[in-house]
């Protein structure tokens, strides 16, 4: 009889010359890079926000959490739409698009010794697919930061 390994999907991105993985569950689309309006007192790390079909969306410099370095979008710069806990956040990503099968045996956990401290609790785990090294995100930890959330406006202050 044979046994059968369960596998799951991810959404492939890069930043830099890194590649990085989302689970396929937590993303909604990949769309090209469209530049953000700006939102006033935004927290660092926050863009700005786009209009996706009606909703506003806010689009987060991953890269600034990860590589500590600022986004610099490019021809093939992607925003991945994923979804948190808090709702829809987009990812600004240098490209992305490829979605991979890797074998849950596969996945090993990451070494926290060599992630940034800022940055450790984000990974899920890390995989090698052929020659390539994966890091694999952990959504519920990567997506949901409230520095990278926008501020919520409050009804009724009595600024308008």
């Amino acid at each position: 009889m044979a046994v059968t390994q369960e596998s799951r999907q991810f959404v492939l991105f890069r930043l830099g010359d890194e590649e990085y993985g989302l689970p396929i569950l937590s993303v909604r689309c990949v769309i090209c890079y469209m530049e953000p309006t700006p939102v006033p007192l935004a927290p660092r790390g926050i863009e700005g926000v786009i209009d996706l079909r009606g909703q506003l969306i806010p689009v987060v410099d991953i890269s600034m959490r990860l590589l500590a370095r600022e986004f610099e979008p490019e021809p093939r710069s992607r925003i991945v739409v994923a979804e948190g806990d808090s709702g829809l956040v987009g990812l600004a990503v240098d490209s992305a698009g490829e979605v991979v099968s890797i074998l849950a045996s596969d996945i090993r956990p990451a070494s926290k010794e060599t992630l940034p401290v800022a940055a450790a609790e984000a990974y899920e785990g890390v995989a090698s697919i052929e020659d390539r090294f994966i890091l694999l995100l952990d959504p519920a930890k990567a997506l949901l930061e409230t520095e990278f959330m926008p501020p919520v406006a409050e009804d009724g202050d009595g600024d308008n």
